[in-house]
């Protein structure tokens, strides 16, 4: 592409990639300024989610006209290449900054989040939340002027509800707010309480959790209260700590309710710390300037770039004195050298698209687990999707579905080789997909989505029930027509019809309820979060719940007989039983990763997936499990045996497959 014509627009170099496209430095040769170029990846061009989601991306950023907004230009659409023309932004993100500097003097911390929250607070009077505020998405030009990128997951509050995330979870997880962690709507204050951790994170240098797995982050956002700024940075003023208080409280009604009340604050404090007033805002903005322009950074066009933004340096040396000449040399020399390593290091662990946001994920990465092999065993499968695929399942030998985000559902006809997109009519997320037999099939998904087939999945019938809760597992009792589903806010549905007419069964718990097993016809297992465990031992008619063995967040769960089941957490827990869930001990694991679903496909052979790409496997019904790698850097969702091979679902489109070996 570097060098070509799009329209009037000559491209010049790569900003930057993600899962939807490629971001371009261009030349706009008719007004003869720079611009940023989103193009839509080529291969979802005929994908009418994706086309969906990008042109609503544009949609939404072109409403949004503020000086703290990154805006559009325009849209362009010519032989085959769909983009949005954005201004082009030369600068440095707040991550770089705080990367760079390790935290940001108090005055220009107050500056920056003044500007971020005039741009926020705007953006919310215009009926949008951003969802996912961090430092990466914060930049600041060449003139000190803070710029909001990346409203790509945006979500308008007027827009109807179709395209709306309840019951998942989206955003950064070291920013995400408590009501996100919970998979609830988000709302301006969740875009407030992730603006006040990207501000603890510029005062401190680092975000108030950080360690630990995924699940121990989200736990934290849930239940632990960040540290007092002034017990890190002692000089900080107690005002600071209060503003905190507020914009990071559990609690929406402690929360600010407001960007404009969060900002009468902040202005309020910097009157009273450094006198200063809107006017003398411009003053502070020059200082900021002079920040960016005077540090010397090497420059190098094989450095990664954030979207919208190349993020050169310009050099500034001194000509007063000759300390001062040796002093910038110095300097110039030590920033060489980290960035030589930091480069090297970088280009080394370079992989797919399926790594973007690596450094989102704590301190605790894939690369830094010790189950992590170079080598895998699982070969990839070419899918037509980036989507996240959330399970898969085979109606034949040859005929096998997998769905997952946006309503996406994939069908194979020979054996798994190859898959097209097929129809679904939803754009809900759909998290579970399986068959009662060649003929009639379920899926369930996100705002209470219950979709049936009776033709073998060449149609689906949408059905209607009271629950507006997301669905995230279902399962079809041996033998009946009976399927019990389970999903948010501790929703329990029983069918006795395959799924046509459903009843709520009360569970008597308000949490996130992810998977469900059946031992038999009449015992059967819930398991969610904050360690709950449910047991119905009529069917599903009824459940009581389990005495807890564990407070950590339950994920998946199932049995190899009646007697042995296993459930995994989030934490990176395993439990197991051997009488038949009457009791749960823990086994040890070595994996600091989440650990998101455990399944076997016959009484020998099991495995249990991670949220970094872990694989457990065990050849003898769960005695003994080895860990080994995918090869993928990817959340792994589900198991599916068809013949001897084995597949596995992940995020990104992922789609692996592996022989079983005979024991």
């Amino acid at each position: 592409m570097i060098g070509r014509n799009i329209e009037h627009y000559k491209i010049v170099e790569v900003l930057g990639k993600g899962g939807m496209g490629v971001v371009y430095k261009a030349f706009d040769l008719k007004l003869e300024r720079f611009v940023a170029l989103k193009i839509l990846n080529s291969d979802l061009l005929s994908n009418p989610h994706f086309l969906e989601r990008f042109k609503r991306e544009a949609k939404h950023q072109a409403k949004l006209n503020h000086p703290n907004i990154v805006p559009v230009y325009g849209f362009t659409e010519e032989n085959g290449i769909l983009g949005i023309i954005m201004e082009y932004v030369s600068g440095e993100t707040v991550e770089s900054l705080i990367t760079r500097l390790g935290k940001l003097e108090l005055q220009y911390a107050l500056s920056i989040i003044k500007q971020t929250l005039s741009g926020i607070g705007y953006a919310h009077s215009k009926g949008f939340i951003h969802r996912d505020i961090k430092p990466s998405n914060i930049i600041l030009n060449n003139d000190g002027v803070v710029k909001i990128m990346d409203f790509g997951i945006s979500k308008s509050l007027t827009e109807g509800r179709a395209l709306t995330k309840t019951g998942t979870k989206i955003g950064t997880i070291l920013y995400m707010s408590p009501e996100q962690v919970r998979a609830k709507e988000p709302s301006n204050q969740s875009d407030i309480y992730s603006l006040g951790i990207t501000f603890f994170e510029m005062l401190t240098g680092h975000v108030p959790f950080e360690t630990g797995t995924d699940y121990e982050i989200m736990e934290a956002h849930l239940k632990t209260n960040p540290p007092k700024i002034s017990s890190i940075v002692p000089s900080t003023p107690t005002s600071i700590d209060t503003i905190m208080s507020k914009a990071v409280n559990k609690s929406l009604a402690k929360r600010y309710p407001t960007c404009e009340e969060f900002l009468d604050d902040i202005n309020n404090v910097s009157f009273e710390l450094f006198n200063t007033t809107p006017e003398k805002e411009k003053k502070t903005k020059t200082k900021i300037k002079t920040k960016i322009k005077s540090k010397i950074k090497s420059k190098s066009k094989d450095k990664p770039k954030e979207f919208l933004t190349s993020e050169k340096r310009v050099t500034t040396v001194g000509q007063k004195t000759r300390y001062y000449l040796w002093f910038t040399l110095t300097i110039l020399l030590f920033a060489a050298l980290v960035y030589f390593v930091y480069s090297t290091v970088s280009s080394f662990w370079k992989t797919d698209e399926s790594t973007i946001k690596v450094a989102d994920t704590g301190k605790n990465t894939y690369i830094s687990n010790p189950s992590y092999i170079l080598r895998s065993q699982w070969s990839k499968v070419e899918t037509p999707t980036n989507e996240n695929i959330n399970a898969m399942t085979f109606v034949s030998s040859s005929i096998g579905f997998a769905c997952g985000k946006n309503g996406i559902v994939l069908k194979t006809i020979d054996k798994g080789t190859s898959w097209t997109i097929a129809d679904s009519s939803t754009k809900n997320i759909l998290y579970k997909i399986n068959f009662y037999d060649n003929l009639n099939g379920l899926m369930v998904g996100e705002k209470g989505t219950i979709l049936v087939t009776d033709n073998g999945g060449q149609s689906w019938q949408n059905i209607i029930t009271n629950s507006q809760s997301s669905l995230f597992d279902f399962q079809y009792i041996s033998g009946t027509s009976i399927v019990i589903a389970v999903g948010a806010n501790g929703t329990i549905l029983r069918s006795e019809n395959g799924g046509y007419t459903w009843i709520r069964v009360p569970s008597f718990v308000n949490e996130l309820l992810y998977g469900v097993k059946f031992v038999n016809q009449n015992d059967g297992f819930i398991v969610g979060w904050n360690g709950e465990v449910l047991q119905s031992s009529d069917k599903g008619r009824s459940w009581n719940k389990v005495d807890k063995f564990t407070t950590n967040y339950l994920r998946s769960v199932d049995f190899v007989d009646s007697d042995i089941g296993f459930i995994v957490g989030g934490g990176g827990e395993i439990y197991k039983t051997t009488n038949g869930g009457s009791s749960w001990k823990q086994i040890p694991s070595n994996t600091i990763s989440g650990l998101i679903k455990v399944k076997f496909i016959d009484s020998k052979n099991g495995f249990i997936l991670g949220n970094k790409g872990e694989i457990l496997t065990t050849s003898d019904g769960g005695e003994h499990w080895l860990e080994s790698s995918s090869g993928i850097f990817s959340t792994l969702k589900s198991v599916t045996k068809n013949d001897s091979t084995i597949f596995i679902t992940g995020n990104n489109g992922v789609i692996l497959k592996n022989t079983l070996k005979s024991n």
